[in-house]
């Protein structure tokens, strides 16, 4: 309901760019009076989430309801869903804890997401329904038993991939997690595995049939296909592009002269003209490039990744660039440090392999976006493992009463070092902006 009342009063009038590209490409699937996955002719991405869609944009045909609204609508349930049911559901499997949270800490852990994230669900973006179909998967393989429910959980596994391709870095895992499910005996362990692989092919079919229909390619994956790029690979050309920014925004703000803020990168952009780059022909060109220059590329991967952290605007989409965004930011650094302090008192050891499998399939997505030229929601799960670690994992016991004065004054100079490198940080970065630098003030 929050997210209903407010979405409307958001300020946006219309869906942009990848999200009305997602809304345009749903209609795909009807061509010349027929309905048929085949129809479907998009090479860049995949078809699971035009398909869930399509129902929508045909809705939206007969009843002439501007998009938007029903952008709006889909992104309160999914807001709904994601933050309010599933990631509480998945912290407590990460943890081994059958009991509920409090109310409170959920309405804590739904309150960031409001705050850093809302209007996001504006828009028909791919990030957060591939995160919540991976993290249903996980769910149901974790919790329940039987082979309808593994195929489930296959089938959320290839969605996600399908709807983000990055997400295949994690099947590895999702299947570690799987193989350690305790079975009586080797049958029905692989029942199990092989009904899970069941449950990928059933997703990917549609998409090898896709391809070799559309673009005479015998594959299941994404092809990730753009004609205009030099590379014909949308993942290789953006390994370039990361090069030269060290971070991406899209603007809608006419006063700036481009849709694409971008962070220029120096280091990057001298590595470029040493090393006479164009683009990348395969990713082993990359890699042996890395190993010529281990330390530039740490330093490199180390701003991605704070870049990728630091959110500025609640919206993949900036309206006014040059306004202050310091509060933003502040909380946004409050929930990093909280979460810190709670890592650091966290006892790891006592993990079973499982749980660490089960938090490295939804971690490891991001892996992949440090070479590239970087946006905030590209770091996604990252992003709410820290919110979550703070509301949920918060000893009741860290009360202000209840600490010595020296350990409040120690936390409080740490915070405050803490907080003052962060804005350093971002504002070294808000300077490099291509076309002027920003003040976070």
């Amino acid at each position: 309901m929050v997210y209903l009342v407010y979405l409307p009063f958001s300020g946006y009038t219309k869906m942009y760019y990848d999200a009305l590209d997602y809304w345009f490409i749903s209609i795909y699937f009807h061509h010349e009076g027929s309905i048929s996955l085949l129809n479907y002719h998009n090479s860049l991405r995949g078809y699971v989430l035009p398909l869930a869609l399509f129902p929508f944009r045909i809705l939206q045909f007969y009843t002439n309801v501007p998009p938007l609204v029903f952008g709006r609508v889909l992104g309160a349930v999914s807001a709904a869903l994601g933050f309010g049911w599933l990631a509480p559901a998945l912290w407590q499997l990460v943890r081994g804890r059958p009991d509920m949270l409090p109310w409170p800490r959920r309405l804590a852990f739904a309150a960031f997401g409001f705050a850093l994230w809302r209007d996001y669900f504006n828009f028909t973006l791919s990030d957060f329904p591939a995160l919540w179909v991976l993290g249903l998967g996980l769910l149901v393989l974790y919790r329940f038993e039987g082979l309808g429910w593994m195929l489930a959980a296959g089938a959320c596994l290839a969605a996600a991939y399908n709807i983000r391709p990055s997400y295949l870095i994690a099947a590895p895992f999702f299947l570690g997690v799987q193989l350690l499910i305790p079975y009586g005996s080797w049958r029905p362990r692989l029942a199990a595995t092989a009904t899970l692989v069941l449950g990928v092919a059933l997703v990917l079919a549609p998409q090898w049939a896709i391809n070799r229909h559309q673009f005479g390619q015998n594959t299941p994956m994404v092809l990730s296909y753009i004609k205009a790029l030099e590379t014909n690979n949308l993942y290789r050309e953006k390994m370039k592009w990361g090069l030269l920014h060290q971070k991406l925004e899209t603007t809608l703000d006419r006063s700036y002269p481009d849709q694409m803020m971008v962070f220029r990168d120096a280091a990057g952009e001298q590595l470029i003209r040493e090393e006479n780059i164009t683009w990348f022909d395969s990713y082993a060109d990359y890699f042996r490039l890395v190993l010529r220059h281990p330390l530039l590329f740490s330093k490199m991967y180390a701003q991605r990744l704070f870049n990728g952290l630091d959110i500025q605007y609640p919206t993949p989409y900036i309206r006014q660039i040059y306004v202050p965004t310091w509060g933003l930011a502040w909380l946004n650094y409050t929930a990093w440090f909280g979460a810190i302090l709670v890592i650091l008192r966290a006892r790891f050891r006592r993990w079973p392999l499982r749980q660490w499998l089960v938090l490295a399939t939804l971690l490891v997505p991001c892996l992949p976006m440090l070479p590239m030229s970087m946006e905030c929601r590209f770091l996604l799960p990252l992003h709410l493992l820290l919110y979550a670690t703070l509301c949920f994992g918060w000893p009741s016991e860290w009360r202000p009463g209840g600490i010595g004065h020296r350990q409040l004054l120690s936390v409080a100079a740490a915070y405050g070092v803490f907080i003052g490198l962060c804005f350093y940080a971002s504002a070294a970065a808000q300077a490099t902006l291509e076309f002027g630098a920003r003040s976070l003030w």
